[in-house]
């Protein structure tokens, strides 16, 4: 039995998901377990995020065979790289890569990456997995054994045809207050003309009669307003993959997205999604009209993502170290 320990920055979003959802596909099986997903004792850093001690991780990589370290422009995921190698584990690293231009600090997150970053993942790392084609390019570029493996459907079952769909409905799933996810493209539809409802959380000054904000619903009722929408929308300024994207298309909802959107790279030639300019309020406008109710190809799309399937190219990965 070979067991595989996750290590992540301790906050919820996109990374904690990935995490728990790989944990979740590799917790039962015979020959490669996924030890169940655990807050690290890091520090804050006001510099580098947050770090680790190497004696504070020891006992934790102790228990692992494989250590599989998530993270960017953080000096944790070094941290951890480093204990792991020092403890003779073998290191699968994830970066969740967001191109320079579009971190909240571009110059910074760039020299430290290529002075940090970059000369950890050359020493310690002995695979890099890279979910679309920008960061496997990029990652490719400086390291022998990059791996691609997208993310994958997390819904059991496809749409339930006795839930009717909603001709006017459109939604939204994201942190609302976060200007990466560009919540305020939202804000450009015209009041009254369709039916919006919002789910996430963070705070926003938005009195709106048209919109509808959802918070803390349980994963059957965010399923069914996936099936109840006629379009879901992501205006995101950069989406490394888009789990909402999947998990909407997988329900047969339409999606449209902004071209910096990276789950696009699956789905070419796929009915069911459009893509619009990030940023251009004529072209988000005029294609949301087109959009409301397209035909999504269902099958296709859980084809490619299949949870299984990528499950065992994980396990497949995993072996082979």
């Amino acid at each position: 039995m070979i067991k595989i320990l996750q290590i992540r920055q301790n906050m919820k979003g996109g990374t904690d998901n990935y995490c728990r959802g790989l944990q979740h596909l590799l917790s039962d099986d015979a020959e490669c377990r996924v030890l169940p997903v655990t807050d690290m004792p890091q520090r804050p850093s006001r510099l580098f995020h947050y770090s680790y001690r190497g004696k504070d991780l020891e006992p934790l990589i102790a228990e692992a065979d494989i250590v599989h370290v998530n993270g960017y422009t953080a000096q944790g995921t070094i941290d951890a790289m480093k204990q792991a190698h020092r403890m003779g584990k073998k290191v699968v690293y994830t970066a969740h890569f967001h191109p320079f231009p579009y971190l909240a600090h571009p110059l910074a997150g760039q020299l430290f990456f290529q002075f940090k970053m970059k000369p950890a993942i050359q020493r310690y790392a002995d695979v890099v997995t890279t979910i679309n084609n920008e960061d496997t390019q990029f990652f490719q570029a400086f390291f022998p054994r990059v791996v691609q493996i997208p993310h994958w459907n997390e819904f059991d079952e496809g749409p339930d045809d006795t839930i009717k769909r909603q001709t006017d409905m459109i939604l939204f799933v994201g942190r609302l207050d976060d200007h990466v996810k560009g919540f305020s493209q939202i804000l450009e539809l015209p009041e009254g003309r369709y039916d919006i409802h919002c789910v996430g959380w963070g705070d926003i000054d938005c009195d709106r009669k048209d919109i509808t904000m959802h918070t803390n619903i349980p994963r059957e009722g965010l399923r069914r307003l996936y099936q109840q929408a006629s379009l879901l929308v992501v205006p995101s300024k950069y989406e490394a993959f888009s789990f909402v994207s999947l998990e909407a298309l997988s329900q047969g909802t339409p999606v449209l997205m902004s071209d910096r959107v990276r789950i696009a790279d699956y789905l070419d030639g796929i009915s069911g999604y459009a893509v619009y300019r990030y940023g251009d309020s004529d072209d988000f406008l005029s294609k949301v009209p087109a959009c409301m109710g397209m035909k999504v190809d269902t099958e296709r799309i859980r084809s490619i993502f299949d949870a299984k399937a990528i499950a065992q190219k994980y396990k497949t990965l995993y072996l082979s170290l």
